[in-house]
């Protein structure tokens, strides 16, 4: 029977996420069990593809699923966490979810701006702050790492030299930082190079003034990221 959600003042992939979850809490899903597909989920509640599959991507961030490649997702324990009535979790992970797809558009009006605007001053900082992030990595400390690519997207921001956007990016990846307890106990050593190479191909992208690099990257670091991904 299709289970129907009304949106309210609420947006479809939250309520999608918050019913899932109760089956998660009330043993319907149990600990292991392989969802439906997007397909079938989008038909049981009565929603697009694209807001069954926001829902799934905040249900990882928070621990509650895992995607496992070419096998579909299923329901996992949040490590570290206690499940509780207050939702701490999801309510982080929703944060964190949207604020990702403001951050994307924000910052890659940021990168293709600093294309044409960025000093010779700019892009000394920003290889610098790569080659702060990859001593984090060699350090393991996922932490300061990811405080520092927020530094680096900041400095992107800045190198734009349009006060609007820096103020933007500064306000949302301040914001993204108070969550970061949600990715970075996630981070494995793998799941690092593949940020710093990330990284890397968009700071290369601005100083080589390549857009569509500047594009592919940004769409790996937001799309394609291991961390995103469950």
């Amino acid at each position: 029977m299709a289970s129907q959600v009304s949106s309210g003042r609420q947006r479809k992939p939250e309520l999608v996420a918050e019913a899932l979850l109760a089956k998660i809490r009330s043993g319907e899903l149990p600990v292991g069990e392989r969802l439906p597909s997007e397909r079938d989920l989008a038909g049981e509640f009565g929603v697009s593809r694209n807001a069954v599959r926001e829902a799934l991507a905040v249900l990882q961030l928070s621990g509650n699923i895992e995607t496992r490649l070419g096998d579909g997702s299923y329901i996992a324990r949040p490590e570290g966490t206690v499940r509780d009535e207050n939702d701490a979790g999801l309510v982080a992970a929703l944060n964190i979810n949207e604020l990702l797809q403001a951050r994307e558009a924000l910052e890659l009006a940021s990168a293709l701006t600093a294309i044409r605007r960025a000093t010779r001053s700019d892009l000394l900082k920003l290889d610098a702050l790569v080659a702060e992030m990859e001593e984090h990595l060699e350090q393991d400390d996922y932490k300061t790492y990811l405080a520092t690519t927020m530094d680096l997207h900041r400095a992107i921001a800045s190198a734009s030299r349009t006060p609007l956007l820096v103020s933007l990016v500064t306000e949302l990846t301040t914001k993204h930082q108070n969550h970061e307890w949600l990715l970075h106990t996630r981070y494995t050593p793998a799941i690092g190079a593949y940020s710093l190479d990330v990284h890397q191909a968009l700071v290369k992208a601005i100083r080589d003034k390549d857009v569509v690099a500047v594009y592919e990257s940004t769409s790996q670091h937001y799309h394609d990221y291991p961390v995103l991904q469950g």
